[in-house]
């Protein structure tokens, strides 16, 4: 018998300017957290949304990966004064890949967003021009380090990987989670209200995570042990 091979995980990834040079850009810790779970991470570039079908063949899930804004033009709105830098072909390209996948979704940060968005769901532009009871969601603090408390819903795969219907985890976003869309159910908040994580209620698994437990990962058990549930559920 042949060994079970290892999932492969694509991750999604931006360009940015390296010694002058557009580069594509992935942060370290999405990689790390992939092999520290077994899988085997590829990075998918910015490119044309004709070849999303070509990696989605290659891929057996996908991590959409944190970065820009979202363009309210893809939900339908007009930008907010405190909008901040967005990449059109970026959002272009992580909806149609959100679309063909039919593959395990772990959607982070941005990520989140663009999987709402995707299947007809809007976004806060800014947390705080919307909500003024809202607490500090782009943390000063180290990376890793938690900030701030969220409470989970029992009834969802995220406490069943977690065991604990409160945490504490990271937080770097300024943007979140409005209008939810019609394929997904909310299973965590954050205590002023910000929607901290959704899990699609179809067939295809599509988990939302608002935090970065790739961050976490290296020195949290419980976010080392989310990334291993979601290779778990890319393994044939």
């Amino acid at each position: 018998m042949l060994p079970q091979q290892r999932p492969v995980i694509g991750i999604t990834s931006t360009v940015e300017k390296h010694n002058n040079l557009s580069s594509v850009h992935v942060h370290e810790k999405y990689i790390e957290a992939v092999l520290q779970a077994g899988g085997v991470p590829i990075v998918i570039p910015i490119g044309p949304v004709e070849m999303v079908k070509d990696w989605v063949a290659i891929c057996d899930g996908i991590i959409l990966s944190s970065g820009e804004d979202v363009d309210p033009y893809h939900f339908g709105a007009t930008p907010h004064p405190l909008l901040q830098k967005t990449y059109n072909k970026r959002d272009q390209l992580e909806i149609e890949l959100v679309k063909k996948a039919q593959k395990p979704i772990l959607a982070i940060c941005r990520g989140i967003s663009i999987l709402n968005v995707a299947f007809g769901g809007t976004l806060l532009q800014d947390i705080e021009a919307s909500n003024q009871e809202a607490i500090k969601h782009f943390q000063l603090a180290e990376r890793p380090e938690a900030t701030h408390q969220i409470k989970i819903n029992e009834d969802s795969w995220l406490y069943d990987v977690l065991k604990v219907t409160n945490t504490r985890v990271n937080s770097m976003h300024h943007q979140a989670i409005d209008k939810i869309a019609a394929n997904f159910k909310v299973v965590a908040n954050a205590t002023d209200g910000v929607i901290e994580a959704i899990e699609g209620v179809g067939a295809s698994f599509m988990v939302g995570i608002q935090w970065h437990p790739e961050e976490m990962a290296s020195n949290d058990p419980n976010m080392a042990e989310l990334f291993k549930a979601f290779i778990a559920k890319c393994t044939h």
